[in-house]
């Protein structure tokens, strides 16, 4: 193991800290990876290697002697928490839509309250935050009573405010209390309110109603600033699936005259994905050298596997439960309509639909 961290007089790190492997068998197909505090959003950074399939067995003889070297991020701190509907006897407020955010930009992450547990979980670090409803369904049935940054029993807004305080490492767990307003008790946020009876109508509300849990209006490019036409999601992990999506990526352009933003979960890919290339050139930014000589746009986004759900230790069933259990949390909520596509897929024919 490596040396602890060490601080210079004014408190800044003089070192980073580390962690050395040694002994580690040579044959065996093995995968890198953390296991940390419930609360970290721990992402690869900077490694020339495929960390998804290490043979140190097939390394160069120099290789071999150094080993492998690679650098984490603690890129988020959460804070998570259970939300209840004191209305309906502390049952869990689904599809209810919260946002956080400072006072200079109130909404900067947001998600989805889930029917388990009333989960929410927010991607933040160290610093004063405000929990609030988003605008449009959520506030027309709900208006908060208490965020709950004291415990299951804080003190209301109207006494303590909407402010949430992260001082630590460890995260923190909320438990918002929402309350229904006067003639909203019996309404479903996730149905609209014009919803009519027949079965025509019943197959609508249930589409709406998942559609409404997964998407929102309309997502902003982080390119050109407008909305895209195509949105698509994909997994990638380990470098021959990267190389995949390369190719997934020119064959939906080629085939498409509308603009297109790619959606990667940043959990599974390699730092030289996100990171560089050439490999040896960590100075290089390739996505967005990528996107700018393609055409197209993308983000990266994460989700953090809930603490109370049974973790998977096999790689592939895990990237399998973020593309089927967290497809409702992992988007922002403004995402109005997205497409999966395997990273292994080529398009012949243009995405869009009609």
């Amino acid at each position: 193991m490596g040396s602890r961290m060490l601080f210079d007089a004014d408190k800044r790190a003089v070192q980073d800290p580390a962690a050395s492997f040694l002994a580690v068998p040579e044959d065996p197909l093995l995968t890198m990876g953390f296991e940390v505090p419930a609360a970290w959003v721990v992402v690869s950074k900077e490694c020339i290697y495929d960390l998804d399939n290490i043979v140190l067995a097939k390394l160069s003889p120099s290789s071999r002697t150094t080993g492998i070297n690679a650098i984490y991020e603690l890129k988020h701190i959460l804070i998570d928490g259970h939300a209840r509907d004191i209305t309906h006897g502390n049952a869990p407020p689904r599809g209810a839509q919260i946002i956080l955010g400072t006072e200079q930009n109130p909404h900067v992450v947001d998600t989805i309250v889930m029917a388990n547990l009333g989960y929410l979980q927010l991607k933040a670090n160290p610093g004063v935050w405000t929990l609030d409803l988003k605008d449009g369904r959520s506030k027309e049935v709900y208006q908060i009573e208490s965020v709950g940054s004291e415990g299951w029993s804080s003190r209301d807004v109207n006494t303590i405010g909407a402010d949430i305080v992260l001082t630590s490492f460890e995260g923190i767990t909320i438990y918002p209390r929402l309350v229904r307003r006067a003639g909203k008790e019996k309404e479903d946020v996730l149905e609209p309110e014009d919803a009519k009876a027949g079965l025509v109508n019943q197959a609508e509300k249930f589409v709406g109603k998942w559609k409404s849990k997964l998407m929102g209006s309309t997502t902003e490019v982080i390119q050109t600033g407008k909305p895209a036409e195509i949105n698509i999601f994909s997994v990638a992990s380990g470098h021959l699936y990267e190389r995949f999506i390369y190719i997934m990526i020119q064959s939906v352009l080629k085939h498409t005259k509308s603009t297109v933003k790619f959606w990667f979960i940043e959990n599974f890919l390699s730092p030289s994905f996100k990171v560089c290339v050439p490999l040896d050139v960590l100075t290089k930014k390739f996505i967005p050298l990528l996107a700018e000589e393609l055409g197209f746009d993308y983000e990266l986004v994460t989700y953090k596997w809930p603490y109370w759900l049974r973790g998977q230790r096999e790689k592939q069933r895990e990237i399998w439960g973020y593309k089927i259990l967290f497809l409702d949390v992992l988007f922002p909520l403004d995402l109005d309509k997205v497409i999966f596509v395997d990273a292994d897929q080529v398009r012949s024919l243009d995405i869009k639909l009609k």
